[in-house]
């Protein structure tokens, strides 16, 4: 089920809603869990029934796996039980989606990942409420179940208990609802659009000169970021409405200044899985500097592997992994040349780039606004190889970008940016008339939408500070009013298919 999509938002939600709040007042927290189990799993089958019975396979296996392991662990026998229920679960992801199996359930390498995490922390021993039930919420905690946020265990534990407990806060409701309409905003007015110019940019590739295919791969990473960061908008949002808290997702990742700064603002929680199951694991960074880099490399070629089969993806992860090595070890060497500073000069830890005055804040300003250009178009190079349907196509789009050929911009490509309810006030202004005016929309909507990534407050910050006002709720209602008529035309989420 899509939370873009009149079932969600007009029938399933509110039965949520209505379940939750009608369950709680009567203070049974097993019926609370039942109900929205149940409804967890009807919501993950309603788009193929034929993903409910592997999902329910994966659950029974894995949760026979932690109970055989927990017994074995007495007679310290739980570590293989452990490994084998990882393996297991590494098999499955790997023969549904990089053996070319005809069928793939929905969302499998979140739901995977999210089992385990049940594991390994069951097998440590840091979780308290390990039942069947619940697990199985866990698991299925409908806003997180196909497209993340990666919640672990220990996070989630508890919190149907205290979401029961609680007394009702309206502005907290409220917020959540205001977090849900700003990431459904993101997705049905914004990320479409751009997916529409995204798409005719692709299907039309010798048409392309190089602004064209500049506004094709940047109009693609506007588009990931609204499609998926509005997913954990929605996700989070509904959660919140229900009195869950979920992990945060996406933190302005393209405010970053490096590709490390990246990382830690774009799906911090996949991030977070890969280091604590990972990258700790192969010894993170307790054994020495080249060690450290070679496991950074790893996780990296695993994340490309993960995000698809194809050769594209391995490139775009290894080219985040060779970017961010030599970021780490450019730090590394000046954090040393600063040690050896401040061992010369005792007490002088200052930054020996440091210019004094409001040149040195000018200087230091100016760095900052090169170092966020050069990481954002790096970042939009290698999505390139993540949105390309081959290298070929990709070293090709890249290609027309480098060639510096540069003419009227294509004018099916502007089209896609024409929405019907702006165009209709370009031609009642009769703006229409000017032989430049089919390129209004698409300079501002990209130069708004830039403006927003680069200076605007994330969504989350933004539901955060709002309150339950008349003007500011009748400015939702408007909002809401217009995502709804949009339904009709509204696609899938980018990340559904990893």
């Amino acid at each position: 089920m899509l939370f873009n999509s009149y079932v969600f938002v007009f029938l399933f939600f509110p039965l949520c809603l209505g379940g939750f709040y009608g369950l709680r007042k009567r203070g049974s927290i097993i019926a609370v869990k039942a109900v929205l189990t149940l409804l967890s799993l009807w919501f993950y089958a309603f788009l193929n029934p034929l993903n409910l019975p592997a999902l329910l396979v994966s659950m029974a296996g894995n949760y026979g796996i932690y109970r055989l392991m927990k017994r074995r662990t007495a007679d310290g026998g739980g570590r293989p039980v452990l490994i084998l229920g990882i393996a297991l679960n590494l098999l499955a992801l790997f023969v549904f989606k990089y053996t070319g199996s005809a069928f793939a359930p929905l969302g499998i390498s979140f739901f995977t990942f999210s089992q385990i995490a049940f594991l390994v922390q069951g097998y440590k021993g840091n979780l308290k409420k390990t039942g069947f039930a619940d697990y199985a919420f866990y698991v299925t905690f409908f806003p997180k179940l196909i497209q993340g946020p990666i919640a672990l265990p220990e996070e989630m534990e508890g919190q149907v208990e205290t979401a029961a407990e609680r007394p009702f806060d309206w502005e907290c409701f409220y917020r959540g609802l205001n977090l849900f309409l700003f990431g459904l905003a993101k997705k049905v007015l914004l990320a479409d659009t751009l997916g529409r110019a995204v798409d005719q940019g692709y299907n039309s590739l010798n048409a392309l000169n190089s602004a064209d295919a500049l506004i094709v791969t940047v109009s693609y990473t506007l588009q990931l970021y609204f499609d998926f960061s509005g997913y954990c908008d929605m996700a989070s949002g509904a959660a919140q409405m229900l009195g869950f808290s979920l992990p945060l997702n996406f933190h302005s990742p393209y405010k970053a200044g490096n590709i490390i700064e990246f990382w830690k603002g774009w799906h911090i929680t996949l991030t977070r899985f890969f280091t604590r199951y990972l990258y700790i694991p192969l010894g993170g960074s307790r054994r020495g500097r080249w060690r450290t880099y070679r496991n950074i490399l790893i996780v990296f070629f695993v994340s490309g592997i993960w995000h698809g089969a194809g050769p594209s993806f391995l490139v775009w992860g290894m080219l985040h992994g060779i970017l961010y090595v030599l970021t780490r070890y450019r730090m590394d060497v000046r954090k040393r040349h600063m040690e050896r500073d401040a061992g010369r000069k005792t007490g002088c830890s200052e930054d020996p780039d440091r210019i004094p005055g409001a040149g040195g804040l000018l200087l230091k300003k100016g760095r900052r606004l090169l170092s966020v250009a050069g990481t954002f178009l790096y970042v939009n190079a290698a999505w390139v190889f993540f949105r390309s349907p081959s290298l070929g196509v990709a070293v090709s789009l890249l290609r027309k970008i480098l060639s510096f050929r540069f003419g009227r911009l294509n004018w099916e490509l502007a089209g896609c940016f024409n929405l019907d309810e702006f165009w209709y006030v370009i031609k009642v202004l009769r703006i229409d008339r000017w032989q430049y005016a089919h390129y209004i929309l698409m300079v501002l909507i990209l130069a708004g939408l830039l403006w927003l990534v680069f200076f605007g407050r994330t969504a989350q910050e933004c539901a955060q500070r709002v309150k339950p006002k008349l003007l500011h709720t009748g400015a939702m209602a408007v909002l809401f009013l217009w995502c709804i008529v949009t339904f009709s035309n509204v696609t899938s989420f980018i990340y559904f298919n990893f």
